[in-house]
């Protein structure tokens, strides 16, 4: 009967079992473990290959010595504390409605993962990751979730992944490990996996279930779901932390402390002796009472965790390790996911059926050694193994069978290059009216196994060959204005007797172009035909036709003066409307407006005499533009600002007193006085538009 060598490196114990394929199940033939006589390993990862090497030498001679044969190969697990599990989402939309084919769905979920792996990198920016395996949490089409976005129809869809990834240097380790002590690897497997094989039986592995291998330093979990495990986590806190408070509230070693901890599975009082040499009995309800607290945080670390990864509440929780007895911990995890107490059990060596021999070999922390031994017996260990894809060489884990897409992940194939992306469509808008030209599609990338064509989920075996076709991204559509707008025949013509070609024009974004010319995406093209009499005003460009009014200002006011045109071809009247045809004689008369036509008269100035309202009559008529002064025959046009002037200089007081009414009864002993706004005045004072002037008759005391 063969006989496997099945090692289990942990952070503080390396055990070894020696075990072999019985009638009734499997046979544990030999049992050999050690401690690490210093630290050597932290969380999972070998750090001291020396040490933990010499562990393993140990081991591996009490087991030669047992069986009476030298060992050559070994099956060992990597912790699964190492293992990164990230859940991320991606998000794609598309122009127009498409059928997304498997090729597509795969290309979304593969960038899905490289996002969870970049998001691990983050947190260890120098560690490379193997991608053990991922599952689809959901899936999204328009916003609807689906159970497969395969040969849907629509836009926008998205996915949402749970991945799971192993750093390259726990492999590393291990293997450095084993070849120091002569050995060579049979199979990997990992903890969990391993674990599970053991402590779950294989008709419960349907059901969601979470294994939780409690240790020393930290707590490791896992979850299954339809016949196997698919999410891994780790929560840096275990029994250790458990046992540090029993050492710092009672004052001993911590091999003291951990002798307490066991003690209270069954006694009502322990005894122990303090770091100061007192003998001291205390009552188990007391100890239970200072490690309550620690249990209650590991217990809520292990639930957020649990939750995190499972998205919601599991069947049933299976605890296994050493930390798993520890009190309280299967009540605080049975209250804070809301499960009965029958749902949240230790698993232990015992109740494993079909494992016999060793009867010492007893608890929690022997199920991952048995574990192991039992998926290499049974060849369920993960599969390792090299492909080529382009010629270059890419390890593939084989949680499952592996395929083509796997091998693409692992290559760290780019998820765009498996999907070519269509060409971009040509939007115009003609005239007003939007148009749409449609870019060409795109060849999808293509997949070659050994030579042969295959597809994505295609069964790789070790050493195959795949070549990589990237995906091409199809034409963007494009197109000449010759290609939108049909061909006009020009027009010779005379216009006020000069010669003229007369053509169609067209505008794309308000510049002329030719019909040669290539149409940019989102152009807004106007073409203007030559056609009309409006069309030929149009082509002209001239302000002398093209305008309807002229704008232009009267002492800072605006005004507006419509203008008047006729239009007449071969010399008959016509309106804006009238086609022009070839040899057509085209005459343009625009009536000119000059000064004259204006009507300008100066505003007289304003003065108040005796509270009445006086007008001063200008006294010149001057227009000017510019400062220049313009004469009645000088032509209006666009924006001329006009000053109209009606006076040289403010008048005196004396010339504007012939427009103000007198009184003829003067009074005897009288004279003429004259103020300005309430101020002495003389005939020779000067005025400003606006003052106000009073005038009337003072008598003048006689001398005595």
């Amino acid at each position: 009967m063969e006989q496997v060598f099945a090692l289990d490196i942990g952070t503080r114990l390396v055990m070894g079992l020696i075990m072999e394929k019985a009638p009734e199940g499997y046979q544990i033939v030999a049992r050999a473990q050690t401690e690490h006589r210093q630290r050597a390993m932290y969380d999972g990862q070998i750090h001291d290959i020396e040490e933990v090497a010499r562990a393993v030498q140990r081991v591996k001679e009490e087991l030669e010595e047992k069986i009476k044969d030298k060992l050559h190969y070994v099956s060992v697990a990597a912790a699964g504390r190492a293992l990164k599990t990230a859940v991320a989402s991606v998000q794609k939309s598309e122009l127009m409605p498409v059928v997304w084919e498997r090729e597509d769905v795969f290309a979304l979920e593969m960038e899905a993962v490289q996002q969870a792996l970049r998001e691990i990198s983050s947190e260890d920016e120098i560690i490379p990751y193997h991608c053990v395996g991922y599952s689809v949490i959901e899936s999204f089409l328009e916003g609807q979730n689906l159970s497969s976005l395969i040969g849907q129809r629509g836009k926008e869809a998205q996915v949402r992944v749970i991945a799971t990834f192993l750093p390259r240097t726990v492999i590393d380790g291990l293997t450095r490990v084993i070849s120091k002590v002569g050995l060579e690897m049979r199979e990997l497997t990992l903890e969990p996996i391993a674990a599970g094989r053991a402590a779950i039986p294989p008709d419960m592995r349907r059901m969601n279930l979470a294994l939780v291998d409690v240790g020393a330093g930290t707590s490791d979990i896992a979850l299954t779901k339809s016949g196997s495990f698919f999410a891994y986590g780790m929560v840096p806190m275990a029994g250790d932390e458990i046992t540090e408070r029993i050492c710092q509230h009672f004052l001993v070693d911590f091999q003291t402390g951990e002798k307490i901890k066991r003690g209270l599975r069954g006694k009502a009082k322990v005894t122990f002796t303090d770091f100061l040499g007192t003998k001291t009995a205390v009552d188990k309800e007391e100890v239970l009472e200072q490690i309550q607290p620690v249990v209650f945080e590991l217990a809520q670390k292990l639930a957020d965790e649990i939750l995190r990864l499972n998205q919601g509440n599991p069947h049933a929780i299976i605890l296994i390790g050493g930390g798993s007895l520890t009190p309280l911990l299967v009540e605080a995890l049975s209250d804070l996911l809301e499960l009965p107490r029958n749902r949240v059990g230790v698993q232990v060596r015992e109740r494993i059926q079909g494992v016999s021999g060793e009867k010492s070999l007893k608890g929690p922390d022997a199920i991952t050694p048995i574990g192991i031994g039992i998926s290499t017996i049974e060849g369920e260990g993960l599969q390792y193994f090299s492909v080529f894809v382009n010629h270059i060489p890419v390890q593939i884990f084989e949680l499952q069978l592996a395929t083509v897409s796997d091998a693409l992940l692992a290559a760290g194939i780019t998820p765009r290059l498996l999907v070519g992306r269509p060409g971009s469509a040509l939007t115009i808008e003609l005239n007003g009216e939007i148009k749409v030209s449609k870019g060409q599609f795109s060849k999808p990338a293509q997949f070659f196994l050994n030579e042969q064509e295959v597809k994505l989920d295609h069964e790789l075996k070790p050493g195959d060959r795949i070549q990589f076709l990237p995906a091409k991204d199809g034409e963007n559509a494009k197109a000449a204005f010759a290609d939108l707008i049909p061909a006009v025949p020009e027009k010779k013509i005379k216009v006020n007797g000069e010669p003229i070609v007369f053509t169609a024009q067209i505008f794309c974004n308000g510049h002329p172009v030719t019909m040669d010319g290539d149409v940019p995406d989102g152009a807004k093209i106007t073409v203007f035909k030559n056609q009309t009499l409006k069309d030929l005003l149009h082509f002209l460009n001239d302000k002398r036709y093209s305008l309807s009014e002229i704008r232009f200002k009267i002492n800072g006011e605006d005004m507006i003066i419509p203008i008047q045109k006729e239009f007449c071809i071969n010399q008959q009247k016509a309106d804006l409307e009238q086609v022009i045809k070839d040899g057509d004689d085209v005459l343009i008369l625009v009536k000119k407006i000059y000064i004259r036509d204006l009507q300008l008269k100066p505003t007289p100035m304003v003065f108040y005499v005796n509270g009445k309202e006086v007008h001063y009559p200008p006294q010149i008529f001057r227009v000017l533009s510019r400062g220049k002064t313009l004469s009645e025959l000088d032509k209006v046009v666009e924006g001329m600002e006009l000053m109209v002037e009606g006076y040289d200089t403010m008048p005196l007081l004396s010339e504007l007193l012939p427009y103000v009414t007198i009184s003829q009864d003067v009074p005897s002993n009288a004279r003429l006085s004259l103020k300005r706004n309430n101020q002495e005045a003389e005939f020779t004072t000067p005025l400003i538009p606006g003052d106000r002037i009073e005038v009337h008759w003072e008598r003048v005391a006689s001398a005595q």
